[in-house]
């Protein structure tokens, strides 16, 4: 007989079994799966008689806590080039409806003579104030002391199941911008409105937009012109889809 072989099973027989703890993973139970959205946003809005078209495409990969977003816009006014933006941010739920979000935001801005293209540090807020209000608040900094605010908020307002309104209210704030193309520091630009969308289905919605715009304009300096504050009407139309 093998000693040491019997000496082991002499040892195990006399101590109790205990099973192993088996840990089930219910992550996916939890908000810990994986999901991926992708939203198409398309339309031509009319300001001071002219029109531009103005096209976004936001997609988003991620759990409940941790999503990386990509958002890519264009906006092409009627007889000028298209400007560009593009936005890849990391966002992390840190309390209930709130994410803090910090990425990097490129622009392009074709009849510029000089920088072109322009690259921001962005933090911000994405979340669900009281009342429902979604919103957005971005702080941008860049070079040539560029300190800058973004302030998105709206709200669906339900006229029946597929009709629905949405008040909204946009702001661009300066604290300071001494760039070749600087805005004037102060509010910058607002403006106020709503879109009625249709929901044709949960992934197809056409819209209309009416609202109020007024932006203050730009600085003096070496590569362009004062420009005084302008305001009025902006109304279009346009289709989103949602994946």
């Amino acid at each position: 007989m093998n000693h040491k072989n019997s000496n082991v099973k002499a040892y195990e027989e006399s101590v109790p079994y205990d099973p192993p703890v088996v840990h089930a993973d219910h992550s996916s139970e939890h908000g810990g799966q994986i999901n991926v959205s992708t939203e198409i946003e398309t339309k031509w809005l009319k300001e001071d008689g002219q029109g531009a078209f103005h096209n976004q495409l936001e997609m988003w990969l991620g759990t409940d806590e941790n999503k990386l977003f990509l958002q890519l816009n264009s906006e092409k006014p009627e007889s000028e080039r298209t400007k560009y933006e593009t936005k890849l941010m990391y966002s992390r739920a840190f309390e209930e409806f709130w994410d803090i979000q910090v990425g990097l935001r490129h622009t392009y801005h074709p009849d510029h003579e000089e920088n072109k293209s322009q690259t921001y540090f962005v933090v911000g807020l994405n979340g669900l104030a009281p009342y429902f209000f979604d919103t957005d608040i971005n702080f941008y900094t860049g070079k040539d002391q560029q300190f800058l605010l973004n302030i998105e908020t709206d709200r669906d307002v339900l006229l029946t199941q597929k009709l629905i309104l949405q008040p909204y209210l946009h702001s661009d704030i300066v604290f300071c911008d001494h760039s070749k193309y600087a805005k004037k520091s102060g509010l910058s630009e607002i403006r106020a409105g709503s879109e009625l969308r249709y929901e044709i289905t949960k992934q197809v919605m056409p819209f209309i937009d009416i609202g109020y715009k007024y932006e203050r304009g730009d600085k003096q300096t070496a590569w362009q012109d004062e420009e005084s504050s302008e305001h009025g009407w902006v109304y279009g139309a346009g289709i989103q889809f949602l994946f």
